[in-house]
């Protein structure tokens, strides 16, 4: 089933009716849905016989800059069964003030258990509080970890634990063109 045809099934059978179908030239088409709907919309692709999407192939963040400033959670489904794709998107906007506040949406972990690993993951580098998780909690950072470093106006503090973040700048490396441990062969046709 291609993805237009989903988005209309989806609106023919939930009754939701702001779905935006963006068709894109230089990546994925991907279907940007309400985040209030995103949990009653994930069981019926998993669950309707025409749409089957029993696997959740990645889940991850991207902000973006702009007006207004946006989080996305982008969500790429698969079809084993039907063998066909979707990328689902969620637009979050964030607020210059309160952003940890705001940046709340529903889990799908119940609808696909491994999507639980992968919230935690966005949580961790963009800030994204997933309602519902059976397990929230940090996954790559430790749990005194300040701040969300996937967030492009993230500071980076020049401690943690008392141990110093400040990197030094590497020396640029030369290696002579005369270094015996480079061998160029050239070859001449003719």
């Amino acid at each position: 089933m291609q993805p237009e045809h989903i988005r209309k099934r989806l609106e023919e059978a939930l009754g939701i009716t702001d779905l935006v179908w963006t068709a894109s030239l230089h990546g994925d088409s991907y279907l940007v849905v309400p985040t209030e709907e995103l949990r009653r919309i994930a069981f019926f692709l998993k669950e309707d016989p025409q749409c089957a999407f029993d696997t959740l192939m990645s889940l991850s963040g991207v902000h973006q800059l702009g007006e207004p400033e946006l989080l996305e959670v982008v969500y790429h489904l698969y079809s084993i069964r039907l063998r066909h794709r979707l990328v689902v998107k969620v637009n979050l906007e964030r607020p210059l003030a309160l952003s940890h506040f705001y940046l709340r949406m529903n889990s799908v972990s119940e609808v696909w258990p491994g999507a639980g690993w992968l919230e935690r993951e966005v949580y961790d580098m963009f800030g994204v509080h997933f309602v519902g998780h059976k397990d929230f909690r940090r996954l790559l950072l430790p749990p005194d970890w300040q701040g969300h470093p996937l967030l492009k106006d993230y500071q980076e503090s020049k401690a943690y634990r008392n141990i110093s973040t400040i990197r030094e700048k590497a020396a640029p490396t030369e290696i002579a063109p005369d270094d015996p441990r480079i061998s160029v062969k050239m070859s001449t046709s003719s």
